[in-house]
């Protein structure tokens, strides 16, 4: 149905002038433009509005950072002032050295309370303070219960106090009095030192409500829907606007959607969606306690300035496709004369009449197609010529290989051989040699196909080598290594008997002692290289030159075959593959064949 509907618009479209078609396409192109361009400035000021949002919800989160910074520094200079205290440190100096009876205890309990109440009453952020002695008593101020201090401060929490010789914050806990409340609160404790003896003389603690943190974040909510977070080491929450949420762990399938609280690990901001609400979150680590303060924001909210300027964005775009609609219409109008002309000469030319060409009395973009139109007419006609004669070298280049490689000598030569081994009674040698030149010649013909597999290429010349070795097993030994991933790429046939050939009998049959023959295909990049490398009397510069421009200045050189596979390359696959010639007089001569990596 699809198909039948396509093709029938296809066809009212041919049946259309030229002066409605370049009308019509000109009000669609200028209508997905424009509908494009509304879109992507209502996004990119929607982007614009949640970067800033996201930037603000930072600065917000370093602000809370920087007050509770403070707030908790200012907790820690109380309890080390607390710890220092002369009267203080001479009771619990008393306390340590005596057994103390309850009058005795009464005393000291009265002026350790003496002592707290003057740093405790004049800041109003400290609900509670406590002092522990070095035998574990617990004397306090704000009827704290000492039960549930008791079940903070255990033996594990006092060791780690004492060890870490600064002050210790401890995880929210409920703070509960004598006469039945509790309160949710932090504890901050530091070991008590004497100042003459050295000694541990106890444990200062100090305890802060959770409210009084959690009013720090909150004169910054704008939004009802804005929350807060405050998350331990652990992601339990000890702190937030709701406080049934406290203690509990953070729910990221709550409050992050798909995404998860390690996502956030750094200090940044991410848009989730929430039950199909889009959600600003931004974390801040508050490295001081390894605390996390985190802040949700639903997008609605911050976006809702921003429909103002979609209406006005929508209402311009409007305008604008209007006016473009009058536009396209004098437009095409005026480009359909002349074009039309041009299309009655193309079909002229369509005909056979290359010679043919446009004349437009126009300086303007009409007249520059009307003289782009006759030199592509004149180029295509260049170029006919070209491919003519390209293909004409090709095909002559070609043949001109396969004269040169399938040299009737080597047949005589090697029937000649295998007589000699036959004579000599090397009967297995003989049969070797046989075989391996019915291999060679069964590739060579390779059923009139010019291109092979690499594959086949290495047979051919494992082959051919094999029969060389065993004419002149005295001067030459051969190693093939190919990487069993480029076996599947083509290669011309033909093309490394030439370049093998050259390397035997200019290379190493003019060596003194015998001389290795490798040759090695691998992968380089997205092309094949193979190398063909002799440790013969290699050659000097100017012989390479030579040897290159050999195809083109004597046939019948020796070093044709060589000049002709490059030739021949270059014309198959262009002019930036083909061989490659290195050599060092009387040490080495390597020529690198560099074929694309193409699959036969």
């Amino acid at each position: 149905m699809r198909k039948k509907y396509f093709n029938h618009l296809i066809t009212l479209l041919k049946d259309i002038s030229i002066k409605n078609k370049i009308f019509i396409f000109y009000i669609i192109i200028l209508g997905i433009s424009l509908s494009i361009f509304t879109l992507l400035t209502i996004s990119i000021s929607n982007k614009a509005i949640t970067e800033k949002a996201k930037k603000n919800a930072e600065r917000e989160l370093t602000l809370i950072d920087k007050n509770l910074m403070n707030l908790t520094r200012n907790f820690e200079d109380y309890v080390r002032i607390l710890s220092t205290e002369n009267r203080l440190q001479n009771q619990l100096e008393f306390v340590r050295s005596n057994s103390l009876n309850s009058i005795e205890n009464i005393d000291v309990e009265k002026t350790l309370k003496e002592v707290i109440s003057n740093i405790v009453e004049p800041n109003t952020k400290m609900v509670a303070a406590s002092i522990m002695s070095s035998k574990n008593i617990l004397f306090d101020i704000g009827y704290a219960d000492k039960s549930s201090v008791y079940s903070q401060f255990n033996n594990p929490m006092i060791n780690k106090v004492i060890e870490t010789k600064r002050p210790v914050w401890t995880n929210l806990f409920k703070l509960k009095y004598r006469y039945g409340s509790d309160e949710n609160v932090f504890a901050i404790a530091k070991s008590i030192i004497g100042r003459n003896t050295g000694s541990r003389l106890g444990i200062a603690i100090l305890y802060i409500k959770e409210t009084d943190i959690a009013s720090i974040y909150l004169d910054n909510i704008l939004n009802e829907s804005d929350k807060f977070f405050i998350l331990d080491s652990k992601n339990n929450i000890i702190s937030t606007q709701d406080k049934c949420d406290l203690y509990q762990k953070f729910d990221e399938n709550k409050y992050l959607g798909r995404y998860k609280l390690n996502k956030l690990s750094n200090n940044g901001s991410l848009v989730s969606n929430i039950d199909g609400r889009q959600v600003l979150v931004t974390l801040h680590k508050f490295d001081k306690l390894d605390w996390k303060i985190i802040s949700t924001t639903p997008m609605d909210e911050i976006t809702s300035e921003n429909k103002g300027i979609t209406r006005l964005i929508i209402i311009i775009g409007v305008a604008c496709l209007v006016f473009a609609f009058v536009a396209s219409y004098l437009l095409s109008y005026t480009i359909s004369k002349p074009i039309l002309k041009l299309v009655k000469i193309m079909k002229e030319i369509k005909q056979g009449n290359l010679g043919l060409r446009a004349d437009f009395n126009a300086n303007d973009e009409i007249g520059m197609l009307g003289d782009g139109f006759n030199s592509l007419m004149d180029r295509i006609n260049k170029l006919l010529e070209q491919i003519y004669t390209e293909q004409r070298l090709k095909r002559e280049s070609e043949f001109r290989l396969l004269q040169s490689q399938i040299k009737p000598h080597f047949l005589y030569n090697t029937i000649e051989t295998i007589i000699s081994f036959i004579k000599l009674d090397l009967k297995e040698n003989a049969i070797m040699s046989a075989k391996y030149l019915a291999g060679f010649y069964r590739i060579s013909l390779s059923k009139g196909n010019d291109i092979i597999t690499i594959n086949d290429e290495m047979l051919l010349i494992n082959n051919y080598l094999s029969i060389q070795k065993l004419r002149y097993v005295e001067y030459m030994d051969y190693q093939l290594q190919f990487d069993e991933e480029i076996l599947r790429y083509q290669i011309p046939k033909l093309t490394l008997q030439p370049l093998v050939e050259n390397s035997i009998y200019h290379g190493l049959k003019q060596k003194e002692d015998k001389g290795t023959l490798v040759i090695k295909g691998y992968k380089y990049k997205d092309c094949i290289n193979i190398d063909v490398y002799d440790d013969g009397i290699g050659m000097t510069q100017d012989k390479i030159e030579s040897i290159l421009r050999g195809s083109s200045e004597n046939n019948k050189s020796p070093d044709f075959g060589v000049s002709s596979v490059d030739s021949r390359l270059k014309l198959l696959y262009g002019k930036e593959y083909g061989l490659k010639i290195e050599s060092l007089v009387g040490q080495y001569t390597k020529v690198t064949v560099r074929l694309p990596a193409t699959e036969l």
